[in-house]
């Protein structure tokens, strides 16, 4: 008798309750490294509405750009040149509104003298970086009930955002600068959609009233063998 009511009483302690904890969901998707300037299409899941209620759709735009920058001065004195080899890279909603931006940068100074005539990018009045990467991430939370519809659907779906990287290379210091530079971009996207999941579900009123029912019988037989002992 004590295990069977310790039973029914374990059941009805472990009826679930209606309240839930956030939950967050991630998916990804990159570019290959390729010769600025590019526009591609990057594809996302899309929040399924049936999982829970949606709070915030978080954007994470990692950008990684790579290249070479060179430079000659042909200026009558010393001069001090800086080479800066970027990209800018920016993540679109499927209409061109921007949502996130990167911009990855690498820059180097050289002390150069006067030029020596020769346009070779070497010697004492010419450098080149050689091969270099530099690498930036950002991000952007939205709240706003536009992204919402845009982002979720029942049954999720797929959606596709746009991501430009656009080459953004110079050279300051000498008035008389010969530059060349050459650079490759790559983009990697996460959406990730942080919600609240929906409660589960709380048991039909019959099973219920079951299960209160059994720990009053049983409660009511405990008496009275308790009586007659």
């Amino acid at each position: 008798m004590k295990k069977t009511f310790a039973a029914l009483a374990l059941a009805a302690a472990l009826i679930p309750f209606t309240g839930a904890h956030a939950a967050t969901i991630s998916y990804g998707d990159a570019t290959e490294l390729k010769k600025t300037n590019w526009t591609s299409t990057l594809n996302f899941s899309k929040f399924d509405t049936s999982l829970g209620t949606l709070n915030s759709i978080r954007f994470d735009l990692s950008g990684l750009v790579r290249g070479t920058g060179k430079a000659e001065s042909d200026d009558e004195g010393a001069t001090t040149v800086s080479l800066t080899l970027g990209s800018i890279l920016k993540l679109s909603r499927p209409d061109g509104t921007e949502l996130v931006l990167s911009n990855p940068v690498f820059s180097q100074v050289f002390e150069f003298s006067a030029g020596d005539g020769d346009i070779d990018f070497g010697g004492t009045s010419g450098g080149t970086t050689g091969l270099v990467n530099a690498s930036a991430a950002e991000f952007f939370v939205s709240t706003s009930s536009s992204d919402f519809a845009l982002f979720s659907a029942l049954g999720g779906g797929s959606i596709g955002l746009g991501l430009k990287a656009t080459g953004a290379s110079s050279a300051t210091g000498a008035g008389n600068l010969s530059t060349g530079f050459q650079t490759f971009a790559k983009g990697t996207v996460n959406v990730t959609y942080d919600y609240t999941p929906f409660a589960a579900e709380v048991p039909e009123p019959a099973s219920m009233a079951l299960i209160l029912g059994g720990l009053g019988l049983l409660g009511l037989s405990r008496r009275r063998f308790g009586n007659k002992a």
